[in-house]
């Protein structure tokens, strides 16, 4: 299961009131990079490319520990009940080429 878009944008936004930080701003662009490469192939969903993208990193919400927000950011996810966005956060320099089917 994923967040809509609007969803995905409000815990972005919880987040970086918990951990401020340049991270919001990448998160955001690397999700706007993902839709435009999946508007432009065969058989990508630009909405679910942008909040993967979106969300890759959002284990950042739990501060920094270099690769830990890799494992919080699965967790947090899992609790959400957002599963598919979960898969994401551990191989997340992947986010927008995630589709699965």
């Amino acid at each position: 299961m994923l967040p809509t878009r609007e969803q995905a944008d409000a815990l972005l936004i919880e987040a970086e009131k918990c951990n401020p930080g340049p991270w919001g701003k990448h998160s955001r662009t690397v999700a706007h990079c993902a839709e435009k490469i999946a508007l432009s192939c065969t058989g990508l969903d630009p909405e679910k490319a942008y909040i993967l993208g979106l969300l890759h990193d959002i284990g950042r919400k739990f501060g920094k520990r270099h690769l830990g927000h890799v494992s919080d950011g699965y967790s947090y996810m899992m609790s959400l009940g957002y599963e598919e966005a979960a898969r994401i956060c551990p191989d997340h320099r992947r986010s927008f080429l995630y589709f699965p089917g």
